[in-house]
């Protein structure tokens, strides 16, 4: 069966995730997290995005990431390069660090952005990493609970969902990802698969990702 084509609008919200080759730790240590992030920001200043969530974990990763101008693939072409290359040149090995390409889930649903930003955040809860998120410390939710400025991350539009008070909105969306801990988690690797293979985007999303993109510059 052939691979449905990767919608790639600039201007669109992703969820993007990808696994090591053949699901081995592409994060051994702090400083390849560390270096991880310094990529997507060197990626940031020649590609510009918004990111809005992320969590890296230790065979895989997730982006809750915003294009602007450019394509997502030229983004995250750019940022696999770099770290694959400093990856195999650490560690002495050679070939893929990464698992096919890069999954990337278009998020046009207002339900499904705060939905999706609670799956990321509880990533390390559901691994059995943490007791309660903001006690990971490579996803941006520690930061965004103690309101801390984040030098990659912008929160402003995932707040925006739970009112207008800054430390308000941090309680709420907290209180909105706590009350997931300990029930099924609705976004399950079924789901996130079976999304990947929806169709062409709609006219209305095109048009409104392009309205969004003028607004954000």
């Amino acid at each position: 069966m052939s691979r449905a084509p990767r919608i790639d609008v600039p201007g669109l919200i992703y969820h993007v995730y990808n696994r090591g080759i053949r699901k081995l730790p592409i994060f051994h240590d702090e400083s390849d997290r560390h270096k991880f992030l310094d990529f997507l920001k060197r990626s940031n200043r020649e590609y510009p995005f918004r990111l809005h969530a992320y969590c890296l974990m230790s065979n895989h990763f997730h982006l809750l990431i915003q294009t602007l101008d450019h394509s997502l693939s030229k983004t995250m072409h750019l940022f696999k390069t770099l770290f694959s290359g400093w990856f195999n040149y650490k560690y002495g090995t050679v070939g893929p660090v990464f698992q096919s390409r890069f999954h990337s889930i278009p998020v046009q649903k207002d339900a499904y952005f705060t939905t999706v930003a609670r799956y990321i955040h509880l990533n390390p809860v559901r691994a059995g990493m943490v007791e309660r998120p903001e006690d990971y410390l490579w996803s941006d939710f520690g930061r965004l609970m103690r309101g801390e400025p984040d030098e990659l991350v912008d929160s402003s539009f995932l707040l925006g969902y739970f009112g207008h008070e800054r430390n308000l909105q941090r309680q709420q969306y907290k209180q909105f990802v706590y009350d997931l801990i300990g029930k099924a988690e609705p976004i399950t690797e079924q789901v996130l698969l079976k999304m990947r293979s929806w169709g062409k985007i709609s006219p209305q999303a095109r048009m409104a990702a392009s309205g969004q993109s003028q607004e954000l510059r």
